[in-house]
């Protein structure tokens, strides 16, 4: 291992625990985690542990593709990183027969990384050990990610009304105008920067633990996320809906009692059918973010 990646890999690493995190929070309404499946039949705990390990190579050439990026522009730079992202989608798909358990996500660690590795390129200080990331690095990160995908929605869904196939997210598109995870990028992943983000550094400021924290969290991304899994499985009324139970469940409830009613409202997501996986998506990438600042 060369220098560089042996540099590198604390880093890459850091996008393994985020979603290991994610996983293992529990209870979590309508998603897999250490309880149970959610609203899920076709996919578990062990599914998504497969899952994570076959994207874990990916994840170190993704920031390595950000580390060599010098006069390229943003855009060539996230054209190298969606053809490694492809990879790691076959590679995630092989590894969970065909169930989809995050190309959502590993499509923004892909920017995120590789937008984590040029900056680095250029910080070389953030290298060392026991230095943390500033919300001001974060911002900056995310905001190349926005630099590298400012043509994406334009580029990828201008013409689906002549495409003989649509994905989920697609139809979505065309239904609802729902963007997903490429108008969260343009935007420069505003829902972490603005939102969950200064969230998460509010409650953990307060001496909050943890894992209460983290319980909040997902909470408060539910009562405001564009969740492109709820409403493909129960519409805009029912994403209406668990926006408006999230809300009320996370500031009516004493933090004591969060775990208990949330494994009851994940019973009622469960009988609907519903889970928010967009909501999930983010979460993952909040602790990336919270891991690099050390906030957790």
């Amino acid at each position: 291992m060369n220098t560089v990646e042996e540099k590198l890999m604390p880093f890459s690493r850091l996008a393994v625990k985020a979603l290991l995190y994610e996983l293992v929070l529990s209870p979590k309404p309508g998603l897999v985690d250490r309880y149970d499946t959610g609203a899920h039949d076709d996919m578990d705990f062990y599914t998504f542990t497969d899952s994570i390990v076959a994207l874990d190579p990916f994840f170190s050439l993704y920031i390595q593709a950000g580390w060599t990026y010098h006069d390229e522009s943003p855009q060539e730079l996230f054209h190298r990183l969606r053809a490694l992202g492809l990879k790691a989608e076959s590679a995630m798909f092989a590894a969970t027969h065909g169930v989809n358990t995050h190309k959502g996500v590993n499509f923004s660690l892909a920017l995120l990384l590789g937008a984590t590795g040029a900056y680095l390129a250029n910080h070389p200080n953030l290298l060392q050990e026991k230095t943390s990331f500033s919300p001001a690095d974060t911002q900056t990160v995310c905001s190349l990610a926005a630099d590298m995908t400012k043509q994406l929605v334009a580029q990828d869904l201008s013409y689906l009304e002549k495409k003989p196939e649509l994905t989920h997210g697609e139809r979505l598109f065309l239904e609802h105008g729902i963007k997903g995870p490429r108008g969260e990028a343009a935007s420069g992943y505003a829902s972490l920067t603005q939102k969950a983000l200064p969230f998460l550094r509010q409650e953990l400021a307060k001496g909050k633990d943890s894992y209460t924290v983290q319980l909040q969290l997902l909470l408060y991304l539910m009562a405001f996320v564009e969740d492109g899994n709820l409403i493909h499985r129960g519409g805009i009324a029912a994403w209406k809906a668990v926006k408006q139970e999230s809300e009320t469940l996370l500031e009516t409830t004493p933090s004591k009692d969060l775990p208990s009613q949330m494994t009851v409202y994940n019973q009622k997501l469960v009988e609907r059918h519903l889970s928010p996986g967009g909501s999930a998506d983010l979460l993952s990438l909040t602790f990336y973010f919270a891991f690099l600042e050390n906030l957790l």
